[in-house]
C-alpha cells in the first residue's frame, strides 16, 4: 500500500509532464513547418536553382571565348660540325566568336527562361500538394480525436447505465442478465475507446511524416474541425482552372519548349558567321657548343578572320529533324487538350462532390441534433424505468453513429473543398 501511495502520485506528475510537453499547433503552423523541412520540396527547389543558373546568355553560345596558349619546346640538334640546341617559347592569345548561327543562340536563350519558369512551376506544384497533404492530415487528426471524444463520452455513459443496473439488481429489480448485457456494452465502449485513441495517435504520427518532423512529436491541435465554405459558381471554378492551374501551365510550357525545338532545327538551314582574332608571339634562342655564337630572335604577330559556313546537303538529317520536331509539336498540342479535357472534367465531378458534402453535411447536423435530444430523454426514461436498459443501448448506439457521421461529414467537406482549391490554383492564396 505504502508504494502505491507513492507510485500514484507519480504517474500523475509523469503523465502531467508529458501533456505539459505537447506544442500548440495551428494548421497554418502545420503547413509551414511542411514546407520548411518537406524532403521532396528540397530536392525541387535544388532543381530550380540549377535552372535559374543555366539560364544565362554564356549556356547559349553567343557570347565568345577567349582561350591562352603557351609553348614551349627544347630541341638538341648534333651534326659534324658543331652541337647546338634551340629553345622556343610561343604565348599567344586567341577570339573565337560565332556571332551568328541563324538565330540559335536567341532561341536557346528563350527556351532556358521557359525551362527556369517550369522548374518554379514543379516547385509550385510540389508546394500546393504539400499543402493539401497537410490540410487534410491535420484535420484527419482532429477527426479521430472528436471520434476519441465521442467513444469516451459513450463510455462513460455506458458505465453509468451498467452501475445503475448493478444496484438494481443488488436491491433485486433488476435480473442478472440484464447487468451482464450491460456490462457487455460497457467493456465493449471501452475497447472502441482505446482503439479509437490507438487510431488517433497513428493519425497524429502520419502528419509527423507529412511535416517531415519526428514520429513521436506531440501536438495540441489548436485549430478547430469546423467548416464555413462559399458557394462555388462552377462558370468561376473553370475560369481559375484555365488560367491558374499550375500543371495546366507545366503543360503549356512545355508545348512551347517544343516549339522552340522546332525552331533551333530549323535554324541549321541558316549559314553560320563566325569572327576568329588573336596575338601572339615567339622567343628562339639557339645555344652552340663550339665557336659560333650564341643567337637569339623575337617576333609577335597578330591576326583576324572571318569565317562563314553553310551547309549544302547532310543527307537531309535538317529537314528530318525539322519533321521530328514538328511531330513532337503536335503530339505536345494533344497532351494539352486531353488534359485540359480531364481537368475539366474532375472538375465536374469534385463541383458535384462538394455540392453533395454540402448537403450531406446538413443532414448529419440535424441527425446529430435529433439523436442527442433522444439520448437525453431516453436517460430520463431509463432512470425513471419507461424504457429498459436494452432499449437505452439502443439510442446509444444510434447517438454514437450520428455524432461520428458528422465529423466525418465536415471531414468530407474540408477535403472536397481543398479538392477544389487545389485543381482551380487557390490553395497557395488561400493558406499563404
Amino acid at each position: 500500500m505504502k508504494r502505491i501511495k507513492y507510485i500514484i502520485p507519480l504517474l500523475i506528475l509523469l503523465i502531467s509532464a508529458s501533456v505539459q510537453a505537447k506544442q500548440d499547433l495551428t494548421l497554418s503552423d502545420a503547413i509551414t513547418r511542411a514546407l520548411e523541412n518537406n524532403y521532396d520540396l528540397q530536392i525541387t527547389r535544388k532543381s530550380e536553382q540549377i535552372a535559374a543558373i543555366n539560364n544565362h546568355w554564356g549556356n547559349t553560345g553567343l557570347l565568345p571565348s577567349v582561350n591562352f596558349n603557351l609553348n614551349g619546346r627544347e630541341t638538341f640538334n648534333l651534326n659534324e660540325n658543331e652541337n647546338y640546341r634551340s629553345q622556343t617559347v610561343s604565348p599567344d592569345v586567341s577570339l573565337n566568336w560565332v556571332f551568328f548561327n541563324g538565330y540559335s543562340a536567341k532561341i536557346t536563350k528563350q527556351k532556358f527562361e521557359e525551362m527556369e519558369q517550369q522548374s518554379q512551376g514543379n516547385t509550385v506544384i510540389l508546394v500546393e500538394s504539400t499543402i493539401q497533404n497537410i490540410i487534410v492530415a491535420y484535420n484527419a487528426c482532429l477527426l479521430q480525436k472528436q471520434m476519441v471524444d465521442v467513444y469516451k463520452e459513450l463510455a462513460v455513459l455506458s458505465e453509468d447505465r451498467y452501475r445503475r443496473t448493478e444496484d438494481s439488481k443488488n436491491i433485486g429489480a433488476s435480473t442478472s442478465y440484464e447487468m451482464l448485457q450491460a456490462k457487455t456494452s460497457w467493456l465493449e465502449d471501452e475497447s472502441n475507446y482505446l482503439q479509437q485513441k490507438v487510431n488517433f495517435e497513428n493519425s497524429i504520427r502520419n502528419l509527423n511524416y507529412n511535416m517531415a518532423v519526428e514520429d513521436d512529436a506531440q501536438w495540441n491541435l489548436v485549430s478547430p474541425l469546423e467548416v464555413n465554405m462559399p458557394d462555388y459558381q462552377l462558370e468561376d471554378l473553370s475560369a481559375k482552372l484555365m488560367s491558374n492551374n499550375q500543371t495546366l501551365k507545366n503543360q503549356y510550357l512545355n508545348q512551347s519548349l517544343l516549339a522552340k525545338e522546332t525552331a533551333l532545327a530549323k535554324s541549321n538551314f541558316y549559314p553560320t558567321l563566325s569572327l576568329n582574332t588573336g596575338v601572339g608571339s615567339s622567343w628562339l634562342d639557339n645555344y652552340y657548343s663550339k665557336s659560333t655564337p650564341n643567337y637569339s630572335q623575337k617576333s609577335a604577330d597578330a591576326y583576324i578572320g572571318l569565317s562563314l559556313s553553310f551547309n549544302i546537303f547532310n543527307g537531309g538529317i535538317t529537314r528530318r529533324s525539322i519533321q521530328i520536331a514538328q511531330i513532337n509539336e503536335e503530339s505536345a498540342q494533344v497532351q494539352t487538350n486531353q488534359m485540359t479535357h480531364s481537368l475539366n472534367n474532375q472538375l465536374l465531378q469534385m463541383y458535384s462532390n462538394f455540392n453533395v458534402q454540402k448537403a450531406l453535411l446538413e443532414l448529419a447536423n440535424e441527425t446529430e441534433s435529433t439523436a442527442k435530444l433522444n439520448l437525453d430523454l431516453s436517460a430520463d426514461k431509463l432512470k425513471s424505468g419507461v424504457i429498459n436498459s436494452f432499449n437505452y443501448r439502443d439510442v446509444q448506439i444510434i447517438y454514437m453513429n450520428a455524432a461520428i457521421a458528422r465529423f466525418q461529414a465536415i471531414y468530407n467537406l474540408i477535403s472536397s473543398n481543398t479538392d477544389l482549391l487545389r485543381i482551380t490554383g487557390g490553395i497557395i492564396s488561400e493558406y499563404e
